[in-house]
Formats: structure tokens, sequence, C-alpha cells
């Protein structure tokens, strides 16, 4: 039953997009250029963390870290190949046909997103919204299901709650 919503959710979303000429190239674009945009913004933040000599540094650095490092070993346990491997689609970023299960662009910016609303309130919650958008469009352009952008956002809420607080 999960798969066929999966699948349901999936196709929804990656027909809507390769309809419609400008909703794919605003897709290909957030999902091209989000990782780079959350990675400026924690080198920012945390090289302010570090001129500030500011406390919240190591949590900002380590969760985060903890994160990414969960979600790069997953695939080694449960390989899942991603939609447009999967079914034949039109691969519309260059993307790898493995490693699907849980996606790392949407670990990251949530993650990225929910450190920084613990330093600025105004900045994590636009990085909030835009990690939201990152999930979606990584949905759209084809290389995820729905349930790998859960999944990613399971483990970066999780550790956030366990270590966070």
């Amino acid at each position: 039953m999960i798969n066929k919503i999966d699948q349901k959710l999936f196709f929804g979303l990656y027909n809507f997009t390769v309809s419609h000429e400008l909703v794919s190239k605003l897709a290909v674009f957030i999902t091209k250029f989000s990782s780079k945009f959350f990675s400026t913004i924690y080198f920012a933040v945390g090289g302010w963390l570090i001129y500030n000599s500011d406390p919240r540094l190591r949590t900002f650095i380590l969760i985060p870290a903890s994160v990414y490092l969960i979600v790069k070993l997953i695939p080694g346990l449960y390989n899942r190949r991603r939609p447009f491997a999967e079914y034949g689609l039109q691969n519309l970023v260059k993307q790898r046909e493995d490693h699907a299960f849980p996606s790392t662009h949407t670990a990251s910016s949530l993650i990225i997103s929910l450190v920084v609303l613990k330093i600025s309130f105004e900045l994590g919650i636009i990085m909030f919204v835009l990690a939201v958008i990152t999930a979606f469009t990584r949905i759209m352009v084809g290389v995820h299901y729905p349930s790998d952008i859960l999944g990613g956002w399971l483990i970066a809420l999780m550790l956030y709650f366990l270590f966070a607080f």
C-alpha cells in the first residue's frame, strides 16, 4: 500500500512538472542550486559562530554532520533505485541511478535550516521554507520518491530533537 501511495504521489508531481516547461525549469534550477545555497549559509553562520566564540558551534557542527553520515550509510544497507531509473523516465537533472533512500538533499537542507533556526529565527524560517521547496523539487525532477524525502526528514528531525535541546 505504501508503494502505491509513493508511486501515485511521485507520478502526480513528476507528470505535472514535465508537462509545464516553466515549472520544469524552476524545479531543475532549485534542485541544482539548493545544496550550494544551504552549504553557503551553513558555512557563513558557522564562521560567524567561530568568530564570536559562540558555545552553540559544537551542536551546530555535530548534528548536521551526524545526519549527513547516517543518510550516506543507509544506502549501503538499502540501495533503492531512483524513480527515473526504475521507470525509464526522462532524467531532468544528472543524477546516479541508485542511492535514492533517504534523500541527502532534503535531510541536509532540513537539518541546516533547523540548526540555523536556533541561531536566527528569521533566517531559519526562510531556510525551512526553502528546505520544503527543495524536497518537492527532488520529487518533481524524478530523482526521489516521497518516501525518500520522508526518510531524510525523519532522520534529520530525530537527531535534531535528540541532540539540539
